[in-house]
């Protein structure tokens, strides 16, 4: 994926003067007391109609249950909204980013040569360890390397696992990079890719990447990705070397 075409997005946090999170996820919580009963109430409805036999009856009964799924497909996306705005608790070690990086790369592997996917890294050997939470991080890579991967699982191709040393505005980064030669995204899809239930998949949830961006932010650091169709994409991770005081 050359890295000087295609278009690019970022995902650098912008200062916000209200904790928008906290009020969405009141609103959410009480929102899902009033979904509750009606889900209730459908459920109930379909039981009380279940011998149902005349064609008007019927009718009824079909739509209590359409009713009643409806009902639980918006708790589920609740759920997920829920999941989103809940602030993570940092668990900080120093870590080394190569060693998490080559550790996902060989357990995802096996199952993504299976697909004519191929494997390579490429770290930067003087990369030094720094803090940050190995369980969050290795979820959002993994995220990436998910998607890169299902995103070539037509027609295979090759996936590169990077780490570089970056300087932005006076700031040590360490950065974790995920390439893959795959379709590319359009680019009005690219500008949308970490927004909340947008997914460029049919049957994806529209959650990895937003809380990807979330648990980077968090860290203190961004995303980056380029893509160019017919070529590839490139996700980019920034982290902060000296770390994210909590």
């Amino acid at each position: 994926m050359p890295e000087s075409q295609g278009m690019s997005v970022s995902t650098s946090p912008k200062k916000a003067g209200v904790d928008v999170s906290a009020m969405a996820g009141s609103l959410v919580h009480e929102i899902k007391n009033p979904l509750s009963v009606i889900n209730l109430n459908a459920q109930l409805l379909q039981e009380e109609w279940k011998d149902a036999d005349t064609p008007k009856e019927q009718r009824a009964l079909k739509r209590f249950a359409t009713m009643a799924a409806e009902v639980q497909r918006v708790e589920q996306i609740i759920e997920t909204f829920l999941r989103f705005t809940e602030r993570h608790e940092l668990s900080l070690e120093v870590r080394n980013l190569n060693e998490m990086l080559e550790d996902l790369g060989e357990s995802a592997a096996a199952e993504a040569e299976r697909s004519g996917v191929q494997f390579r890294l490429g770290l930067l050997p003087a990369l030094e360890s720094f803090s940050f939470d190995i369980g969050l991080l290795r979820q959002v890579f993994l995220n990436l390397v998910q998607n890169a991967c299902q995103a070539m699982s037509a027609g295979g191709g090759e996936l590169i696992l990077k780490t570089d040393r970056a300087e932005r505005d006076g700031i040590e980064y360490a950065v974790g990079e995920v390439i893959d030669t795959g379709p590319g995204i359009e680019s009005d899809k690219l500008e949308r890719i970490f927004e909340l239930y947008y997914s460029t998949r049919n049957r994806g949830s529209g959650y990895g990447l937003a809380i990807s961006k979330r648990i980077v932010e968090e860290h203190g650091g961004f995303i980056e990705v380029q893509s160019e169709v017919g070529k590839g994409s490139q996700f980019s991770v920034y982290l902060p070397l000296e770390g994210k005081d909590k």
